[in-house]
């Protein structure tokens, strides 16, 4: 299930969207939802951050006293890159100002007429189901992870290994362009990402996916960017029964 948010301060807006997204999710019988309604902006990053990722985000572009819809899109993204963000606005032609901010808007929605709300919101969910049917497999996932107060949800893609450090349940997540430290166990990484990562030293646990070479002789892993990682004698001894 994908969750959907709206975020308006107006209260008769929220609960006609509210009715409209939910009777289309039932029309289209798409695999969407639970449906949020919420009237402050800094609820709905407090939520985002504790819920699965990607969601589909239904903004108001004007929030008196508070953050733009144009900000609270942008901090949106900063931990749900992947998400679908369709504004609901009362103003034109937006397109410039989030292009400049690199938003990737789905649409925009101009409030009012119900008919022509209903037929816009109908077609963002038919797209947006469709751009998820088209994802290549393993696209979109995400690995959830906790630093200090911040939760952050990692494109499963962008992992290259996590690597056990000298202090105990201290982890490093190396990623294409950053390195995070934060404290956990690589026991649990390796049970909730299954099959696809790859235990091949007590310190390492690599996405197979990213590996462009196991060197036996050496014992080392190389992944895709040039980086090693060491390799056991009982990981080796399984990748060549393996093989």
């Amino acid at each position: 299930m994908i969750p959907v948010y709206i975020c308006d301060d107006e209260k008769p807006v929220r609960e006609k969207l509210e009715r409209i997204i939910a009777d289309q999710i039932m029309i289209l019988d798409n695999d969407m939802g639970p449906v949020r309604a919420l009237e402050d902006p800094e609820i709905l990053l407090r939520r985002q951050r504790e819920d699965t990722v990607p969601a589909i985000y239904f903004l108001d572009i004007d929030f008196p006293g508070q953050i733009s819809g144009l900000t609270l899109a942008q901090k949106l993204r900063e931990y749900d890159p992947r998400g679908f963000i369709v504004f609901i606005t009362a103003h034109g032609d937006l397109a410039f100002e989030t292009f400049r901010l690199r938003l990737e808007a789905l649409d925009y929605i101009v409030k009012g007429d119900t008919a022509s709300m209903t037929l816009r919101v109908q077609k963002c969910l038919e797209s947006i189901q469709e751009r998820m049917k088209a994802q290549r497999p393993g696209q979109g996932n995400y690995c959830t992870i906790k630093i200090l107060d911040t939760v952050r949800h990692i494109p499963i893609e962008s992992i290259l290994y996590f690597e056990a450090v000298g202090r105990r349940h201290t982890l490093l997540l190396h990623l294409d362009q950053e390195l995070l430290e934060f404290n956990s166990s690589l026991e649990h990484f390796a049970e909730s990402l299954g099959e696809d990562f790859w235990r091949c030293h007590r310190s390492y646990l690599v996405n197979r996916a990213r590996i462009r070479a196991v060197h036996l002789k050496e014992q080392t892993v190389e992944m895709d960017n040039g980086e090693t990682c060491l390799l056991s004698r009982k990981a080796k001894s399984e990748y060549q029964m393996r093989k």
